[in-house]
């Protein structure tokens, strides 16, 4: 009876109230008394995507794609933290009416526990997260610099404004952290958002309207044939 000898000797197991007591009483260290108060998520709506996970000048957004066309729209997240990040979790909310997700690509740079559960009824994104797992040396998007979180393909199928926004997560499984120190608190990260107009149908290019202008003719020449051979009243 080992198991049953090791239990009754332990004084905490004997009176559990201690137990209560002690953690009631333990120090709660927030994530606002370690630092990373500066640490910022971006959206950025692009024709197509870079070729680097990191800058220290964010692209310039587009302000507008057709109806029908796709683009992407890039993830960026940057903190005045020395140790660096070492993962960035979101949620993405966006104007379903006007745009879809039809794909989701988490960058080399945030490639561990990657997370994206896309619902393209609700128009989110919900736990868009990825890691870093390396040595905090790395010191993944400190300011000046970027890291570039993930890239969400996405195709216009109305047309409107198209709203793309990031948030909170609100779920204790997914944070955005800074390596060495532990997560921050939802209220120690800015959340950006991104707005692009989705116009309707391209205007045709020269050579769609020569095919526009060959359908009109040969529609014309079958409607004059028929009333040649209609037979007089």
């Amino acid at each position: 009876m080992p198991l049953m000898r090791s239990y009754y000797q332990n004084a905490w197991l004997q009176r559990p109230w201690l137990v209560l007591l002690a953690l009631a009483a333990a120090p709660v260290f927030p994530a606002a008394a370690q630092g990373g108060t500066g640490t910022h998520v971006e959206l950025i709506p692009l024709p197509v995507a870079g070729t680097s996970d990191t800058t220290t000048t964010l692209p310039v957004a587009v302000s507008q794609v057709d109806s029908g066309g796709s683009f992407v729209v890039e993830v960026w997240a940057q903190t005045d933290d020395p140790q660096g990040l070492s993962s960035v979790s979101t949620t993405i909310q966006f104007t379903q009416s006007v745009a879809m997700v039809s794909g989701v690509t988490h960058t080399t740079l945030f490639s561990q526990l990657t997370g994206s559960d896309v619902d393209n009824v609700a128009g989110t994104i919900v736990g868009l997260t990825g890691s870093h797992l390396s040595t905090c040396a790395d010191q993944v998007g400190v300011t000046p610099m970027w890291g570039r979180v993930a890239i969400l393909d996405m195709q216009a199928i109305g047309s409107g404004t198209l709203v793309v926004a990031s948030a909170d997560t609100g779920l204790l499984a997914f944070g955005t952290a800074i390596c060495g120190v532990g997560d921050l608190l939802p209220s120690q990260v800015t959340y950006g958002s991104a707005a692009l107009t989705v116009a309707g149908a391209p205007i045709p290019t020269v050579s769609e309207w020569g095919l526009v202008v060959l359908t009109l003719m040969l529609m014309s020449a079958g409607t004059v044939a028929i009333l040649r051979r209609a037979p007089c009243a």
